[in-house]
């Protein structure tokens, strides 16, 4: 455990001095990276217990919204306030949403999210109060009850609030995980009736990750609207959103908390290099490297940092 956050603190350390020694460019490649990588942080846990979900951008969305309409209509600019608005809107969804969800697997479990996610769409491209497709914008933040009027030190701000309470929730995800409850998880994933005749509620615990997965990624959202100052419902609850997001999961994989970051920061660099270089056969690059992924690290990129004795 002690040697994990150790590791933990070198990796934000790494990432807060990269500030001093990397262009702008890459900073806001680092910081959207880790804003979605939470996302993935999120369906790691999901993974863990044999689920995945096709519909978490309708989590993403719902934070993004809840900051941009808590800004707009509210005239809150503080982000400490805003940011709690976004994990409050996704620990409330997903609380009443998970007594539903947490019945079905498989298949039935990650198109049932993805109907969800799409009925969000809908709701908020239908509504004109909540901006419809041109969606909401937000400026003038403040930290601690301070307008940053320097934008060199507002941008120094926001990346280090977003490095470092994305560290939180890693350090948060690690102790779940080798909690008893975290344990349960692989339980569950490898026997589930087995695990119910050991006296583990199957369902309850199915809840208790849902709920958390989902406040995970309405944090990843809320953090994305403060970096980019708006939120569309087409960049975050349509279906392509969460199908990014799988995709950076399995590319990823579940072995530890950091595989979700690293694949994150490496799927949002090779796209921007991809887009910039090959505009019109991206999606082919991104669509390789999976597959290349698939076939020389299925247990994902986290496997690379697993010692393997011989």
């Amino acid at each position: 455990m002690h040697k994990d956050r150790l590791i933990l603190v070198a990796f934000l350390f790494t990432f807060i001095s990269f500030w001093f020694l990397l262009p702008d460019y890459a900073i806001n490649i680092i910081s959207l990276s880790f804003c979605n990588g939470l996302v993935i942080l999120g369906l790691l846990l999901l993974m863990r217990a044999g689920l995945i979900s096709f519909g978490h951008g309708m989590y993403y969305c719902l934070g993004g919204y809840a900051v941009a309409m808590t800004y707009n209509f509210l005239q809150i600019k503080e982000v400490f306030f805003l940011i709690t608005f976004s994990v409050l809107a996704g620990f409330i969804v997903s609380f009443f949403l998970g007594f539903f969800v947490r019945r079905f697997r498989g298949i039935f479990f990650a198109m049932l999210n993805l109907a969800l996610s799409m009925i969000l769409f809908g709701i908020i491209v239908k509504s004109v109060s909540l901006g419809s497709t041109d969606g909401f914008g937000i400026k003038d933040l403040t930290y601690f009850s301070h307008t940053i009027e320097d934008e060199k030190r507002l941008n120094i701000f926001s990346y280090l609030f977003i490095v470092l309470l994305t560290g939180l929730m890693m350090m948060i995800v690690m102790n779940f995980l080798k909690s008893p409850s975290g344990k349960m998880l692989e339980a569950i994933r490898e026997n589930e009736i087995r695990s119910s005749y050991l006296g583990i509620s199957i369902n309850k615990q199915i809840h208790k990750i849902y709920i958390f997965s989902s406040t995970l990624a309405a944090l990843g959202g809320g953090l994305m609207v403060i970096l980019i100052g708006h939120i569309t419902p087409e960049d975050t609850a349509y279906w392509t959103r969460s199908g990014e997001f799988v995709f950076v999961a399995i590319l990823s994989g579940s072995l530890n908390v950091f595989a979700p970051l690293i694949g994150s920061l490496f799927f949002e660099f090779i796209r921007s290099y991809a887009l910039f270089y090959f505009p019109n056969t991206w999606q082919m690059i991104i669509g390789v490297i999976l597959i290349l992924g698939i076939l020389y690290l299925p247990e994902g990129i986290g496997s690379i940092f697993n010692k393997r004795k011989k």
